[in-house]
């Protein structure tokens, strides 16, 4: 396979846009992600945990650069660069029946081999390192049965250095383990008339928001990585984990499903409820920070400072968040699960949580209950979509003659 490998044509208003809000160091956007999921008694429906001689572990790191080219009047959104790294500790006989699966695929693919640990084909390496004892076990001073070995797996453009991004993941690795919290009684409501009081208030944006404007949900990238089966909740282990072994065999068709939520993101447009957002905030109903757990930049193309929280630096994956002092709450939207436990420092600094969120979404198969994890009594929720909730908003404060804080 040849980089940089091309995504989809952009307008010339895309490409801007792309380079005013995405674009990081060197004129790229730096996409990632890291997953790390192994067995535990705490998630042994998800991981198949039975007693301590299961403790598989796989963890799973990719980190793409995109950048625009032009060619004669056209322009393109391309992936530059591709880092994915996969780090499988498993028993033994396991590790060797997946090495010589992927060592088949290499073969099958034509790929040639350097050394024992490298191959290669056009632009692309393979590298494949095994560990009686990973180093980073002993570092870490964790251990696994006698009988476990690992296997690393990194498929890179040639040239192409994620030393640091891999450091990086290596030491986020050893952050707790996040337990979801136990739910408490919430409050349901059934219109923003109960909400005066608490405003204007803080936001904190989750995926809600960005679904209702086309861009895919996180379980999608679960699925793409092979990381976590969206239906059954289980974990991809061993046999039944095939990414590195679809990227070999097919990597054009693999690069497409990779790159599908940059290109959504780059070519998605806010919607009115987004418009309505930003006429809220400046009018000051809304007011501080927007606390966002989402990367599509589509709050920041209204000039509205926003903090990402999905980040992976270790001395900000629990940032301390500094609350606006005029908010009188903070509102999360379309939140499922608050993994950087923003809301819990929202009612440590006194202020009141509420949530507008459906708690579910439509399948094919209709309407999918999917209940926000753990708000806890004294919580308010508004069980409505993004768009609806605006709709509200913008009736009440925004309408001509009608009230305003």
């Amino acid at each position: 396979m040849k980089f940089p490998f091309y995504v989809c044509p952009l307008t010339i208003e895309q490409k801007t846009l792309f380079n005013n809000y995405f674009t990081e160091k060197d004129g790229k956007f730096y996409f990632e992600g890291i997953w790390f999921r192994n067995q535990r008694p705490e998630n042994k429906l998800a991981s198949g945990y039975i007693d301590e001689t299961t403790q598989k572990r796989r963890y799973v790191q990719f980190y793409d650069s995109y950048k625009t080219v032009t060619d004669g009047d056209n322009h393109y959104l391309v992936v530059a660069d591709t880092f994915v790294y996969v780090s499988n500790t498993f028993q033994k006989q396991e590790i060797i029946n997946y090495e010589q699966k992927v060592l088949n695929a290499l073969n099958e693919a034509n790929f040639t081999k350097i050394n024992d640990n490298l191959y290669s084909k056009e632009d692309f390496e393979v590298e494949l390192v095994k560990y009686d004892v990973h180093p980073k076990n002993v570092e870490a001073n964790v251990t696994f049965p006698d009988d476990y070995s690992s296997l690393d797996i990194t498929i890179r453009t040639k040239g192409y250095d994620c030393k640091k991004e891999n450091e990086k993941m290596w030491r986020l690795s050893t952050k707790m383990f996040r337990k979801p919290d136990t739910r408490g009684e919430p409050t349901y409501i059934n219109s923003i008339d109960e909400l005066e009081e608490y405003l204007p208030a803080q936001i904190e944006m989750g995926c809600g928001p960005s679904i209702e404007v086309g861009i895919p949900p996180l379980h999608m990238m679960h699925e793409s990585y092979k990381v976590q089966n969206h239906k059954t909740k289980k974990f991809y282990f061993a046999d039944q984990d095939d990414l590195i072994t679809s990227i070999i065999a097919e990597p054009e068709k693999m690069y497409k499903l990779f790159s599908y939520v940059p290109k959504t993101l780059v070519q998605s447009t806010p919607s009115k409820a987004y418009r309505v957002f930003a006429d809220l905030y400046k009018s000051g109903v809304f007011c501080g920070t927007v606390l966002n757990n989402n990367f599509d930049r589509l709050v920041k193309r209204f000039d509205i400072d926003e903090f990402i929280l999905r980040i992976y630096e270790k001395d900000d994956y629990l940032p301390e968040i500094k609350f606006d002092e005029n908010a009188k709450s903070l509102i999360c939207i379309g939140t499922h699960a608050d993994r950087r436990q923003v809301q819990k420092q929202a009612r440590a600094a006194g202020k009141k949580v509420i949530f507008i969120d459906p708690e579910g979404f439509y399948t094919e198969n209709g309407f999918e209950p999917y209940p926000i994890e753990a708000p806890q009594t004294g919580d308010l929720i508004l069980k409505t979509t993004f768009e609806d909730a605006m709709n509200m908003f913008s009736k009440k404060y925004l309408n001509q003659n009608k009230k305003t804080l």
